[in-house]
C-alpha cells in the first residue's frame, strides 16, 4: 500500500516468476507443478517485508540526497545573489542595513545548521546497517529521519532571511533587469524547499506506516 507502483511491478515478476517455475516442473497436472512452484517461491510475509525494508533504505537514501542538493542549492543562490549584487553595486538602504545586522546572522546560522545537519542524517540513512531492520536500525533510522527534517527546517528558516533582504532590497529600489536574476533565484529557493519539505512527509508517512506494520507483525508472533 505505501507504493502502488512497486506493488504492481513486483506482482509482475512474481507472476512470471512462477508461470516459469511451473511450467519446468516435470509433471502431466499443470495443477500440481503450479502448487510446487508456488511452494518453492516461500510465503509472500517474507517476500514482502524484504521488499519494505529495501524500499525503505532507498528511499532514506534519496530523502537525505534530496534535502542535502536542497540545501546546496539554495546556498549557491544565495551565494550568487551576493556576487550579483556587487557587480551591479545594489547598494542597501539605511533601514535594510539595520535590519541585515540582525537576519543575516540567523541566516548565516540556519544555512550552516542545515548543511551540517543534511550532511549527518544522509550519513546516518545510507548505512547498510539499517537494512537488518531490527531495533538498532530502527532506532538509527529515527534519527536519520529527524536530522533529515531538521536540516529542511534550518534552510527554510534560512530562505525566510532570504525572502525577507531579497523582497526588501527589491522594494526600495526601481524595478530594472537587474531584478530579474534576484528575484528568480529567490523562486527557486522557495520551489525547491517547499519540494523537500513534501518529500520528507511522504517519506515519515510511508516509513511510519511500514514500522507500525512490522511492529504489528512483530508483536503477533510472525517471525521474518
Amino acid at each position: 500500500a505505501f507504493d502502488p507502483a512497486l506493488s504492481r511491478r513486483v506482482r509482475q515478476e512474481v507472476e512470471d516468476h512462477l508461470q516459469e517455475a511451473a511450467t519446468a516442473e516435470p509433471t502431466e497436472s499443470t495443477i500440481n507443478a503450479e502448487k510446487r512452484a508456488i511452494m518453492r517461491f516461500g510465503a509472500p510475509q517474507k517476500i514482502a517485508e524484504q521488499y519494505r525494508i529495501v524500499w525503505l533504505y532507498r528511499r532514506m537514501k534519496r530523502t537525505g540526497l534530496f534535502v542535502l542538493c536542497a540545501v546546496l542549492v539554495a546556498f549557491g543562490a544565495m551565494a550568487g545573489r551576493v556576487v550579483w549584487y556587487g557587480r551591479t553595486q545594489w547598494n542597501l538602504g539605511p533601514a535594510l542595513k539595520s535590519a541585515g545586522t540582525i537576519i543575516v546572522p540567523i541566516d548565516r546560522c540556519a544555512f550552516l545548521t542545515a548543511i551540517i545537519l543534511g550532511i549527518v542524517g544522509s550519513i546516518i540513512v545510507s548505512r547498510p546497517s539499517l537494512l537488518s531492520y531490527g531495533p538498532t536500525s530502527r532506532s538509527q533510522m529515527r534519527r536519520g529521519q529527524q536530522l533529515i527534517a531538521a536540516a529542511a527546517a534550518a534552510i527554510a528558516v534560512a530562505v525566510t532571511c532570504e525572502a525577507i533582504l531579497t523582497s526588501w532590497r527589491l522594494a526600495e529600489s526601481h524595478w530594472t533587469a537587474n531584478s530579474l536574476l534576484p528575484l528568480g533565484s529567490l523562486v527557486i529557493e522557495i520551489g525547491i524547499v517547499v519540494a523537500s519539505l513534501v518529500y520528507i512527509r511522504n517519506t515519515v508517512r510511508r516509513a511510519c506506516a511500514i514500522m507500525r506494520h512490522q511492529a504489528s507483525t512483530s508483536g503477533s508472533g510472525e517471525s521474518y
